[in-house]
Protein backbone atom coordinates (compact mmCIF):
# COMPACT_ATOMS: atom_id res chain seq x y z
CA UNK A 1 0.00 0.00 0.00
CA UNK A 2 1.18 3.54 -0.80
CA UNK A 3 0.46 5.34 2.59
CA UNK A 4 2.29 8.52 0.76
CA UNK A 5 -0.60 9.80 -0.96
CA UNK A 6 -3.78 11.91 -0.59
CA UNK A 7 -6.39 12.48 -3.00
CA UNK A 8 -5.08 15.79 -3.46
CA UNK A 9 -1.49 15.87 -2.63
CA UNK A 10 1.46 14.03 -2.13
CA UNK A 11 2.13 14.35 1.72
CA UNK A 12 5.68 12.81 1.39
CA UNK A 13 6.49 16.16 -0.20
CA UNK A 14 5.17 18.49 1.64
CA UNK A 15 6.79 16.84 4.77
CA UNK A 16 9.74 16.96 2.73
CA UNK A 17 9.63 21.42 1.85
CA UNK A 18 8.51 21.44 5.95
CA UNK A 19 12.13 19.84 6.37
CA UNK A 20 13.67 22.50 3.86
CA UNK A 21 11.73 25.56 4.97
CA UNK A 22 12.86 24.54 8.81
CA UNK A 23 16.55 23.30 7.24
CA UNK A 24 17.21 26.26 4.64
CA UNK A 25 16.55 28.80 8.00
CA UNK A 26 18.63 27.17 10.25
CA UNK A 27 21.42 27.42 8.11
CA UNK A 28 20.88 31.29 8.24
CA UNK A 29 20.67 31.78 11.92
CA UNK A 30 24.42 32.37 12.81
CA UNK A 31 23.70 35.46 14.95
CA UNK A 32 20.97 33.32 16.99
CA UNK A 33 23.52 31.12 17.66
CA UNK A 34 26.41 32.86 19.22
CA UNK A 35 28.97 31.96 20.04
CA UNK A 36 28.14 28.28 18.45
CA UNK A 37 27.90 29.64 14.83
CA UNK A 38 28.64 25.83 13.38
CA UNK A 39 25.13 24.61 14.52
CA UNK A 40 23.67 26.91 11.56
CA UNK A 41 24.12 24.74 8.89
CA UNK A 42 22.43 22.87 6.62
CA UNK A 43 21.99 25.39 3.58
CA UNK A 44 23.09 22.83 0.94
CA UNK A 45 20.75 20.32 2.16
CA UNK A 46 17.85 23.01 2.28
CA UNK A 47 18.22 24.09 -1.17
CA UNK A 48 18.79 20.64 -2.72
CA UNK A 49 15.05 19.66 -1.16
CA UNK A 50 13.88 22.94 -2.67
CA UNK A 51 15.03 22.16 -6.00
CA UNK A 52 14.21 18.58 -5.77
CA UNK A 53 10.47 18.80 -4.48
CA UNK A 54 10.01 21.63 -7.30
CA UNK A 55 10.83 19.29 -9.97
CA UNK A 56 8.84 16.24 -8.51
CA UNK A 57 5.41 18.39 -8.79
CA UNK A 58 6.07 20.25 -12.04
CA UNK A 59 6.42 17.16 -14.28
CA UNK A 60 2.99 15.92 -12.84
CA UNK A 61 1.16 19.27 -13.00
CA UNK A 62 -0.80 19.78 -16.84
CA UNK A 63 1.50 21.40 -19.39
CA UNK A 64 -0.18 23.27 -22.30
CA UNK A 65 1.12 26.49 -24.11
CA UNK A 66 4.60 27.23 -23.22
CA UNK A 67 3.60 30.80 -22.75
CA UNK A 68 0.52 30.32 -20.29
CA UNK A 69 2.34 27.80 -19.19
CA UNK A 70 5.16 30.21 -17.77
CA UNK A 71 2.57 32.35 -16.80
CA UNK A 72 1.21 29.90 -13.54
CA UNK A 73 4.27 30.21 -12.78
CA UNK A 74 4.84 33.72 -12.90
CA UNK A 75 1.42 34.46 -11.01
CA UNK A 76 2.51 31.74 -8.17
CA UNK A 77 5.94 33.54 -7.31
CA UNK A 78 5.98 37.30 -8.50
CA UNK A 79 3.22 38.94 -6.60
CA UNK A 80 4.65 37.45 -3.24
CA UNK A 81 7.96 38.67 -4.50
CA UNK A 82 6.15 42.24 -5.26
CA UNK A 83 4.15 42.42 -2.13
CA UNK A 84 7.63 41.46 0.08
CA UNK A 85 9.74 44.23 -1.96
CA UNK A 86 6.81 46.93 -0.59
CA UNK A 87 7.15 46.03 3.19
CA UNK A 88 10.41 45.47 2.54
CA UNK A 89 10.70 49.10 1.70
CA UNK A 90 8.39 49.93 3.88
CA UNK A 91 9.47 48.33 7.62
CA UNK A 92 13.42 47.97 6.52
CA UNK A 93 14.83 49.60 4.83
CA UNK A 94 15.36 48.26 1.18
CA UNK A 95 15.46 50.08 -1.63
CA UNK A 96 14.88 48.27 -4.76
CA UNK A 97 14.31 49.21 -8.45
CA UNK A 98 12.04 47.54 -10.67
CA UNK A 99 15.09 45.63 -12.48
CA UNK A 100 16.36 44.59 -9.04
CA UNK A 101 12.61 43.48 -7.81
CA UNK A 102 12.23 41.67 -10.93
CA UNK A 103 15.56 39.78 -11.08
CA UNK A 104 17.04 39.86 -8.16
CA UNK A 105 14.00 40.52 -5.23
CA UNK A 106 13.59 37.10 -3.95
CA UNK A 107 16.83 36.06 -4.16
CA UNK A 108 19.45 33.70 -5.92
CA UNK A 109 16.87 31.00 -5.17
CA UNK A 110 13.68 32.82 -7.09
CA UNK A 111 16.13 33.85 -10.21
CA UNK A 112 17.19 30.20 -10.49
CA UNK A 113 14.31 28.55 -10.23
CA UNK A 114 12.68 30.69 -12.84
CA UNK A 115 15.49 30.07 -15.47
CA UNK A 116 15.09 26.42 -14.74
CA UNK A 117 11.23 26.52 -15.48
CA UNK A 118 12.53 27.27 -18.89
CA UNK A 119 14.94 24.55 -19.40
CA UNK A 120 12.27 22.15 -18.15
CA UNK A 121 9.40 22.99 -20.33
CA UNK A 122 11.21 21.54 -23.43
CA UNK A 123 12.65 18.34 -21.94
CA UNK A 124 9.08 17.39 -20.29
CA UNK A 125 7.20 18.49 -24.13
CA UNK A 126 10.31 16.35 -25.80
CA UNK A 127 12.88 14.50 -23.87
CA UNK A 128 11.03 13.13 -21.12
CA UNK A 129 11.96 9.48 -22.07
CA UNK A 130 15.25 10.45 -21.81
CA UNK A 131 15.76 12.14 -18.93
CA UNK A 132 18.48 10.41 -18.02
CA UNK A 133 20.75 11.37 -20.77
CA UNK A 134 19.92 15.30 -19.62
CA UNK A 135 21.31 14.27 -16.12
CA UNK A 136 24.35 13.17 -17.82
CA UNK A 137 24.79 16.05 -19.54
CA UNK A 138 24.02 18.39 -16.60
CA UNK A 139 26.37 16.46 -14.51
CA UNK A 140 29.01 16.76 -16.89
CA UNK A 141 28.50 20.29 -17.49
CA UNK A 142 29.02 21.02 -13.75
CA UNK A 143 32.44 19.00 -13.79
CA UNK A 144 33.32 20.90 -16.53
CA UNK A 145 32.77 24.42 -15.19
CA UNK A 146 34.06 23.26 -12.14
CA UNK A 147 37.50 21.98 -13.32
CA UNK A 148 38.12 25.94 -15.07
CA UNK A 149 36.95 27.85 -12.44
CA UNK A 150 39.23 29.00 -10.15
CA UNK A 151 39.07 27.28 -6.46
CA UNK A 152 40.91 28.42 -3.97
CA UNK A 153 41.94 26.70 -0.78
CA UNK A 154 38.34 27.41 1.59
CA UNK A 155 36.32 27.66 -1.57
CA UNK A 156 32.75 26.45 -0.43
CA UNK A 157 30.95 25.57 -4.15
CA UNK A 158 27.51 25.70 -2.24
CA UNK A 159 28.44 29.42 -1.83
CA UNK A 160 27.26 32.42 -2.96
CA UNK A 161 28.45 31.68 -6.45
CA UNK A 162 26.66 31.37 -10.23
CA UNK A 163 28.21 27.62 -10.51
CA UNK A 164 25.36 26.16 -7.97
CA UNK A 165 22.88 27.68 -10.80
CA UNK A 166 24.36 24.77 -12.75
CA UNK A 167 24.21 21.51 -10.25
CA UNK A 168 21.25 22.42 -9.07
CA UNK A 169 19.58 21.74 -11.86
CA UNK A 170 20.47 18.03 -11.20
CA UNK A 171 18.44 18.30 -7.93
CA UNK A 172 15.33 19.31 -10.04
CA UNK A 173 15.79 16.86 -12.49
CA UNK A 174 16.25 14.16 -9.45
CA UNK A 175 12.87 15.10 -8.77
CA UNK A 176 11.40 14.62 -12.08
CA UNK A 177 12.49 11.58 -12.21
CA UNK A 178 11.31 10.30 -8.63
CA UNK A 179 7.97 11.96 -9.50
CA UNK A 180 7.18 10.28 -12.97
CA UNK A 181 8.62 6.87 -11.30
CA UNK A 182 6.86 6.83 -7.97
CA UNK A 183 5.16 4.42 -7.96
CA UNK A 184 8.35 1.45 -8.32
CA UNK A 185 9.86 3.19 -5.21
CA UNK A 186 10.32 1.07 -2.22
CA UNK A 187 10.77 1.91 1.27
CA UNK A 188 12.20 0.32 3.75
CA UNK A 189 12.63 2.71 7.11
CA UNK A 190 15.95 1.19 8.98
CA UNK A 191 18.16 0.59 5.57
CA UNK A 192 16.83 4.00 4.09
CA UNK A 193 17.55 5.31 7.18
CA UNK A 194 21.15 4.09 7.55
CA UNK A 195 21.57 5.34 4.12
CA UNK A 196 20.57 9.13 5.12
CA UNK A 197 22.82 8.58 7.66
CA UNK A 198 26.13 7.67 5.94
CA UNK A 199 25.54 10.12 2.98
CA UNK A 200 24.79 12.87 5.67
CA UNK A 201 28.13 12.06 7.14
CA UNK A 202 30.42 12.13 4.19
CA UNK A 203 28.80 14.84 2.74
CA UNK A 204 29.70 16.87 5.35
CA UNK A 205 33.64 14.92 6.10
CA UNK A 206 34.13 15.42 2.33
CA UNK A 207 32.79 19.18 2.45
CA UNK A 208 34.89 20.29 5.03
CA UNK A 209 37.73 18.49 4.75
CA UNK A 210 38.11 19.53 0.97
CA UNK A 211 37.78 23.16 1.82
CA UNK A 212 40.29 22.75 4.44
CA UNK A 213 43.44 20.48 2.88
CA UNK A 214 44.94 21.85 -0.22
CA UNK A 215 45.79 18.06 -1.27
CA UNK A 216 42.26 16.89 -1.25
CA UNK A 217 40.53 20.07 -2.46
CA UNK A 218 39.57 18.98 -5.51
CA UNK A 219 37.43 16.22 -4.23
CA UNK A 220 34.51 19.18 -3.34
CA UNK A 221 32.65 18.37 -6.24
CA UNK A 222 31.77 14.71 -5.20
CA UNK A 223 30.37 15.73 -2.23
CA UNK A 224 27.53 16.73 -4.64
CA UNK A 225 26.73 12.86 -4.76
CA UNK A 226 26.43 12.71 -1.29
CA UNK A 227 24.02 15.17 -1.38
CA UNK A 228 22.03 14.05 -3.83
CA UNK A 229 21.64 10.80 -1.55
CA UNK A 230 20.84 12.63 0.90
CA UNK A 231 18.06 14.41 -0.24
CA UNK A 232 16.38 11.28 -2.35
CA UNK A 233 17.09 8.99 0.97
CA UNK A 234 14.92 12.19 3.09
CA UNK A 235 12.43 11.75 0.20
CA UNK A 236 12.30 7.93 0.85
CA UNK A 237 11.97 8.08 4.56
CA UNK A 238 8.74 10.96 3.72
CA UNK A 239 7.00 8.11 1.88
CA UNK A 240 7.41 5.53 5.01
CA UNK A 241 4.30 4.48 7.40
CA UNK A 242 6.57 5.77 10.39
CA UNK A 243 6.63 9.27 9.01
CA UNK A 244 3.20 9.57 7.23
CA UNK A 245 1.68 8.73 10.81
CA UNK A 246 3.53 12.30 11.85
CA UNK A 247 0.94 13.42 9.20
CA UNK A 248 -2.30 12.08 10.50
CA UNK A 249 -2.00 13.33 13.76
CA UNK A 250 -4.36 16.74 13.54
CA UNK A 251 -2.01 19.43 14.85
CA UNK A 252 0.97 18.51 13.59
CA UNK A 253 -0.29 17.57 10.08
CA UNK A 254 -1.71 21.23 10.33
CA UNK A 255 2.04 22.32 11.38
CA UNK A 256 3.49 20.14 8.50
CA UNK A 257 1.01 21.49 6.02
CA UNK A 258 1.59 25.27 6.70
CA UNK A 259 5.52 25.51 7.01
CA UNK A 260 5.06 23.39 3.85
CA UNK A 261 2.83 25.51 2.28
CA UNK A 262 5.17 28.42 3.28
CA UNK A 263 8.42 27.90 1.96
CA UNK A 264 9.21 30.82 -0.80
CA UNK A 265 7.91 33.36 1.70
CA UNK A 266 9.77 32.05 4.55
CA UNK A 267 12.87 32.10 1.83
CA UNK A 268 12.16 35.68 1.33
CA UNK A 269 11.68 37.05 4.80
CA UNK A 270 14.00 35.35 6.92
CA UNK A 271 16.86 37.73 6.77
CA UNK A 272 15.79 40.60 7.73
CA UNK A 273 14.17 39.01 10.72
CA UNK A 274 16.83 37.66 12.14
CA UNK A 275 17.96 39.49 15.47
CA UNK A 276 20.30 38.85 18.28
CA UNK A 277 18.42 40.38 20.95
CA UNK A 278 16.70 36.74 21.91
CA UNK A 279 20.42 34.93 22.42
CA UNK A 280 20.03 35.17 25.98
CA UNK A 281 17.13 32.91 25.89
CA UNK A 282 19.59 30.15 23.90
CA UNK A 283 18.58 27.89 22.83
CA UNK A 284 14.34 29.08 23.10
CA UNK A 285 15.38 31.99 21.31
CA UNK A 286 15.61 29.16 17.88
CA UNK A 287 12.43 28.32 17.90
CA UNK A 288 10.53 31.45 19.12
CA UNK A 289 12.60 33.32 15.89
CA UNK A 290 11.19 30.51 13.54
CA UNK A 291 7.61 30.61 15.02
CA UNK A 292 8.00 34.78 14.25
CA UNK A 293 9.18 33.73 10.68
CA UNK A 294 6.25 31.48 10.05
CA UNK A 295 3.71 33.74 11.29
CA UNK A 296 5.53 36.68 9.04
CA UNK A 297 5.35 34.74 5.94
CA UNK A 298 2.11 33.52 6.39
CA UNK A 299 0.97 37.19 6.45
CA UNK A 300 3.06 37.74 3.64
CA UNK A 301 1.28 35.22 1.92
CA UNK A 302 -2.22 36.60 2.63
CA UNK A 303 -0.95 39.93 1.26
CA UNK A 304 0.09 38.21 -1.63
CA UNK A 305 -2.71 36.36 -2.69
CA UNK A 306 -5.02 39.57 -1.75
CA UNK A 307 -2.47 41.42 -4.12
CA UNK A 308 -3.22 38.38 -6.90
CA UNK A 309 -7.02 38.49 -6.63
CA UNK A 310 -6.82 42.48 -6.77
CA UNK A 311 -5.84 42.49 -10.25
CA UNK A 312 -7.87 39.40 -11.48
CA UNK A 313 -10.92 41.20 -13.07
CA UNK A 314 -12.89 37.48 -13.95
CA UNK A 315 -13.65 37.85 -10.26
CA UNK A 316 -14.09 39.42 -6.97
CA UNK A 317 -12.00 39.27 -3.87
CA UNK A 318 -12.37 35.69 -1.87
CA UNK A 319 -11.34 36.15 1.22
CA UNK A 320 -11.78 32.60 2.78
CA UNK A 321 -8.97 31.53 -0.17
CA UNK A 322 -6.76 34.98 0.87
CA UNK A 323 -6.68 33.76 4.66
CA UNK A 324 -6.31 29.51 4.04
CA UNK A 325 -3.54 28.75 6.07
CA UNK A 326 -2.83 25.28 3.44
CA UNK A 327 -1.71 25.43 -0.30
Amino acid sequence: MNYSMSKERNISIDILKCLAALIITNSHMEILYHPYEFLATGGAIGDGLFFFCSGFTLFLGRMGRFDNWYKRRINRIYPTVFVWAFFAALLFGKNWNMTDIVFRGGGWFVSCIMIYYILLYPIRRFLLDNIKWVFAFVLLASLIWYLIIDRPLGYNMYGNNYFKWCFFFIFMLSGAYMGLHYDKMKVHFVSDFIKLATFTILFYVIFILSRKYVFIKDLQFFSLFMLLGVVIYMFKLCNCKKIMNLYKNKWLGCVITLIGSLCLEIYLIQGSLFTDKMNFLFPLNILIMFVIIVGAAYILRCFSRWFSQTFDKQSDYNYKEIIKPGY
